[in-house]
């Protein structure tokens, strides 16, 4: 399925929203993206789930992991469509670490799964969990990037829908200038 037609079903599932936002970091955007609600509706999240799992089918992978929270439904989702064990990293005291009793056998090929990407920070830091504990990570695939393909992974890396999202620090934000009514998200 071409990136429009993903791009299309994300917009009518509220994924991603277009407008003038103010993130959680205070930071205002024109888009707004929140995976989370593909998930709202089991069948469509396992098709499209599904798309991005076949993309990694020929990869080799032994194990997918994501990451808690955002990783934690399309990981299991691309897993099961793989006929794959899932895992998830977590943070604790600030740090990503696998825990509850989760393991990556030595030698095991790993398969990286996210919501979302912008910069990269989480999936390199999975990629470190990996090499520490001998694995080997054998592509990263997410829902959508956001950082329009800049985003420097060295495995192979598929996504779904790329978009570029702009952040503005409040007060030099053109939306605000513009009078656009802002969106607290």
């Amino acid at each position: 399925m071409p990136q429009d037609s993903f791009m299309d079903r994300f917009e009518a599932a509220g994924v991603i929203r277009r407008g003038h936002f103010m993130r959680t970091s205070g930071r205002h955007t024109d888009v707004y993206v929140q995976c989370a609600r593909l998930f709202e509706h089991s069948q469509q999240a396992e098709e499209v789930c599904r798309t991005l799992a076949e993309r990694f089918r020929q990869s080799g992978a032994q194990l997918v992991m994501g990451a808690a929270i955002g990783g934690l439904l399309p990981g299991y989702e691309v897993a099961r469509a793989l006929g794959l064990p899932f895992i998830y990293c977590e943070r604790k005291d600030g740090a990503m670490t696998l825990r509850r009793g989760f393991a990556i056998p030595p030698g095991a090929k790993v398969l990286i799964i996210e919501d979302e990407v912008t910069t990269g920070a989480s999936v390199r830091e999975m990629m470190e969990i990996v090499r520490a504990l001998g694995g080997e990570t054998v592509g990263v695939g997410c829902l959508v990037d956001k950082s329009f393909g800049k985003v420097p992974i060295d495995v192979p890396y598929e996504h779904l829908v790329s978009i570029q999202v702009l952040s503005h620090r409040e007060g030099q934000c053109p939306l605000c200038a513009q009078g656009l009514a802002l969106d607290r998200v």
